[in-house]
């Protein structure tokens, strides 16, 4: 059994391999026609002396030259012209043999998938400039930039003129005759930090919180300056004197109302409660008796 395995495999290996060499080895050369004999159909000599031999339907051409490059072999060509005037490669392109198989019709056009696009989406309106949400008022613009610039420059001239004061008095030996700290400019910077963010909204019409403010600046203020505080570093004296209204006037200068929101938050205390009048009226006491007393006409 194994000999016969091995006899077979061999066998196979054999017959492969002459396949292969004879697909590898060319043809041997076909014998000259004698002559005067007839050429067949797919052989055309012209009167230049070219030799054109075109495939049959059941085959195609072979060729075998030798050039001095090397031997040249050609299967299955489709035309072949032979020209023997032509010593130098022609400068034609030349392509390669076409396939025995190929149909000499070229395949039919099939023109591509037709697709149905969606049209443009159309272009998006301008841009409109918007209406501002509060109507220009120049009133309180310039009560905001008036009593900035005087907040800032004026706390800053006033404190430091006061510091200088302050520098003088700590400066005086003992053999000089030493002057008290002025106390103007203490003074004018009080009013400066009290008195000036608030303009704003004086100017507007919100005197509730525009006195408000004024007065817990003003309160601060005098609470740090008035009283004597036994603090060595200064530093309830200063926060109270001038870190607090400096503070507070900053928050009362950036949250300054417009007209139109005060005039929002009057219409929705009024809608809430609206009193027309005021009169004479009978009323009915415990006992069921008929008192005297006054009514009140309004809208709820």
């Amino acid at each position: 059994m194994r000999k016969t395995m091995l006899c077979s495999a061999a066998a196979l290996a054999w017959s492969l391999t002459a396949g292969i060499a004879s697909a590898q080895v060319p043809p041997p050369p076909l014998e000259p026609l004698p002559p005067g004999a007839p050429l067949p159909p797919n052989i055309v000599q012209h009167p230049d002396g070219r030799t054109t031999v075109t495939r049959t339907p059941e085959e195609g051409v072979d060729v075998h030259a030798q050039t001095s490059s090397g031997a040249v072999h050609a299967y299955g060509c489709g035309r072949v012209d032979v020209d023997p005037r032509a010593t130098q490669p022609s400068e034609a392109p030349h392509g390669a043999c076409p396939l025995p198989h190929a149909s000499p019709y070229p395949y039919p056009y099939t023109p591509p998938p037709a697709y149905a696009y969606p049209p443009p989406p159309p272009p998006p309106p301008p841009a409109r400039k918007q209406k501002p949400r509060y109507a220009p008022d120049p009133a309180r613009r310039g009560a905001l930039i008036a009593s900035s610039i005087i907040f800032g420059l004026g706390t800053a001239t006033t404190g430091a003129a006061y510091l200088i004061s302050l520098g003088v008095n700590a400066a005086c030996g003992a053999t000089d005759a030493c002057v008290e700290p002025s106390k103007s400019p203490l003074y004018a910077m009080g009013a400066i930090l009290t008195i000036t963010p608030s303009v704003p909204r004086f100017v507007v019409g919100d005197w509730g919180k525009g006195l408000l403010y004024t007065a817990l600046r003003g309160g601060s203020f005098a609470v740090g300056t008035m009283i004597e505080w036994d603090d060595p570093t200064y530093l309830v004296p200063l926060t109270f004197a001038f870190l607090a209204p400096l503070t507070l006037g900053i928050v009362d200068l950036a949250t300054t109302p417009h007209r139109e929101q005060l005039e929002a938050k009057k219409r929705s205390r009024a809608s809430s409660f609206e009193l027309q009048g005021i009169g004479p009226t009978v009323a009915y006491d415990l006992r069921g008796n008929t008192i005297p007393a006054l009514g009140a006409i309004g809208t709820f």
